[in-house]
């Protein structure tokens, strides 16, 4: 069984763009977001709990996926309020938070082994930016806050070619 190390710092990237292209990781105009701390990915299928009168344990189906990608990160200024040099990239020439704020759907992946290789693995997929609360205290150096991408459909896997 192989292992994917995250530890080079160099594994597991978040690309951000308006279009599904602008999303591969390493593609030119791409948004990474710099300065992840950790990273959650979550495909959690819903369910419906139910009970019957011939049974004394409880049932259950499942729904419709609750797909979501979510983490903390250091805020850059130019990713966190835009980049006017970066006007391929509405993501990035807006920042992440216009870009919550008006409720504009992005096309996200997230490389597990880096980019540039091929047979790489990535999950692609579209959603909504929110959760984003920046915040700062005494004893951190630096602004952090939490973001979450509320994906809208299913996660898609893809390997580099």
């Amino acid at each position: 069984m192989g292992v994917i190390n995250v530890t080079a710092g160099s594994q597991a990237i978040l690309t951000l763009g308006h279009t599904e292209a602008l999303a591969v990781p390493g593609a030119t105009d791409s948004v990474s977001v710099p300065f992840l701390q950790d990273l959650t990915i979550s495909a959690t299928p819903g369910t419906v709990r139910y009970s019957t009168l011939d049974s004394s344990s409880s049932s259950a189906f499942t729904t419709v996926n609750e797909n979501s990608v979510s983490m903390n990160m250091l805020v850059d200024h130019d990713l966190m309020f835009g980049n006017a040099s970066l006007t391929n990239n509405n993501v990035g020439l807006n920042g992440l938070f216009e870009t919550s704020k008006a409720k504009t759907e992005i096309f996200f992946s997230v490389s597990f082994e880096g980019t540039g290789t091929t047979g790489d693995t990535y999950w692609t997929g579209k959603g909504f930016i929110g959760g984003l609360a920046p915040n700062a205290s005494i004893d951190q150096a630096v602004w952090i806050s939490p973001m979450e991408i509320i994906v809208n459909g299913e996660l898609t896997k893809t390997d580099e070619s």
